[in-house]
């Protein structure tokens, strides 16, 4: 099963009323935070509501177990400990669907920092298509993922 990764670039100050409850459901309240979300349609149509303030795209098992070494969390805000287990297989583990988040009590909202080198040409106020930062990036989004962990 596919993974997605929505990142939250842009502010939902003076956006509409739709945006702000698909953002409030996707869990991404402060800009420059993640989430790790199942590509089905009712996923998708979030995202594609709130497109103009999130850049969201498939991730692969390598980015996805780095993002968790990383920055990886339990629910009271301290720092999974990965003694006994391995992030690159339990990406694996997530990425077929045997193992969720939930299940390994790590929460679904990732930290992140401004992506190193910036968003692009363009910088965050242009679509992905011009070179810019938000929208649909496809697999092109492991590359911001690494910059921004």
């Amino acid at each position: 099963m596919e993974m997605l990764c929505a990142i939250k670039i842009r502010s939902s100050i003076k956006k509409s009323s739709d945006i702000q409850t698909a953002l409030r459901t996707l869990g991404l309240n402060k800009t420059n935070s993640c989430v790790i979300l199942r590509k089905n349609p009712s996923n998708l149509g979030l995202l594609k509501v709130a497109e103009s303030v999130l850049a969201y795209g498939e991730i692969n098992k390598d980015s996805l177990a780095a993002l968790l070494k990383k920055r990886a969390k339990l629910s009271n805000s301290k720092r999974f400990d990965w003694k006994g287990s391995d992030p690159d297989s339990t990406a694996q583990e997530i990425i077929e669907g045997k193992k969720n988040l939930r299940d390994l009590g790590i929460k679904r909202v990732f930290g992140l920092h401004p992506p190193l080198k910036g968003f692009g040409r363009m910088g965050k106020k242009a679509p992905f298509t011009v070179k810019g930062a938000f929208g649909y990036r496809g697999s092109n989004m492991d590359e911001l993922l690494k910059r921004m962990i």
